[in-house]
């Protein structure tokens, strides 16, 4: 079988994405024919998005040559051509990728000399992918509904947990990967889309169950994704008692243009105020939830200890029963 793989977390790398090489190396073992494109940076949380304003870079990398950091020996890249008898044994890793783009340019440029792509596997992803915020907004997940809308089944795998973990348990979910792999394509349902797996990371996990699962549903409670900040230049600004020329230190002035105003507690902001935000999640409340999801759904099944196995319809299907003419009151 010809197997792309393709992954939301860039290029192996202890601390972003330990898991793919083990994975590739499974398949292949398993005499799989294995072709390679991933994003250049982790594109986590991105679902199944298209730079479109950005330009693509394939590089051909050879697996042996990347770094613990995900960066790699140059010395090993083919900068001079595309070729698929120089690039044989390269990975394509991609600048401004995303999963998406990844599994568009494996399925349709970067392995045109290779037999026809059976499958595409997404991931294996660093952490769970369960609950449905986490699969509408997986990098994951997106790779393998991009092969979905190209044609090809799509199979989106994680990794369960993004704490250090040892070779051992990271080749048993390797290889336990595989064999579930390899049952769903001979098995495949022609209902399904695509399945997304989640493997718990522990020794014995090739001995512990693999389930169909269903999808928990969660929604956020609150805003728990970005937190505010403040650029250097306030921080000094406010150091010095001064933020756009208005005076903070206990006397209100506006400044040369007037623009200025004071809040309720008596403080000083200027009209066209910028405020500053970065990614900075807590799940926390999300975390309880998945602790305490009903038996049978994806996360409560890796996090006690056994394989989920998801299937999936690649659409935002419409409600039933609310179909033709709406009337609007005149």
């Amino acid at each position: 079988m010809h197997i792309l793989v393709v992954n939301d977390d860039g290029p192996p790398n202890t601390r972003l994405s330990p898991y793919i090489k083990p994975l590739v190396a499974q398949l292949q073992k398993a005499n799989h024919l294995v072709s390679v494109a991933i994003p250049a940076a982790s594109r986590s949380w991105i679902g199944k998005a298209h730079l479109i304003e950005a330009s693509l870079t394939a590089n051909y990398i050879h697996p042996d040559s990347f770094r613990p950091d995900g960066t790699w020996d140059e010395s090993y890249t083919d900068s001079t051509s595309t070729s698929e008898a120089e690039a044989e044994n390269s990975w394509v890793v991609i600048k401004n990728g995303t999963p998406a783009s990844c599994a568009q340019l494996g399925l349709y440029n970067l392995f045109t000399e290779r037999p026809p792509i059976d499958l595409v596997i997404s991931g294996p992803n660093h952490g769970r992918n369960a609950s449905t915020i986490y699969n509408l907004s997986s990098g994951t997940v997106g790779g393998a509904l991009e092969a979905v809308f190209c044609g090809k089944r799509g199979i989106a795998i994680s990794f369960g947990s993004k704490d250090p973990q040892t070779d051992d348990v990271i080749a048993a979910a390797a290889r336990l990967a595989v064999k579930v792999v390899e049952h769903l394509f001979s098995v495949w349902d022609e209902r399904v889309e695509l399945y997304n797996i989640n493997i718990p990371m522990r020794e014995d996990v090739e001995s512990r169950p693999v389930l169909y699962t269903r999808t928990l549903p969660y929604y956020w409670s609150r805003g728990c994704l970005y937190a505010e900040t403040e650029k250097e230049e306030e921080k000094k600004e406010k150091v010095n008692g001064t933020t756009n020329g208005v005076v903070t230190n206990g006397v209100h002035h506006c400044n040369g243009n007037g623009n200025a105003e004071v809040n309720g507690n008596g403080h000083v902001h200027p009209k066209q105020q910028q405020r500053h935000f970065k990614w900075s999640a807590d799940l926390s409340d999300m975390k309880k939830r998945l602790q305490n999801s009903e038996e049978g759904t994806d996360a409560h099944t890796v996090l006690n200890g056994s394989t989920s196995v998801t299937a999936l319809r690649a659409n935002f299907w419409h409600v039933p029963g609310l179909e033709g003419p709406i009337y609007l009151d005149q």
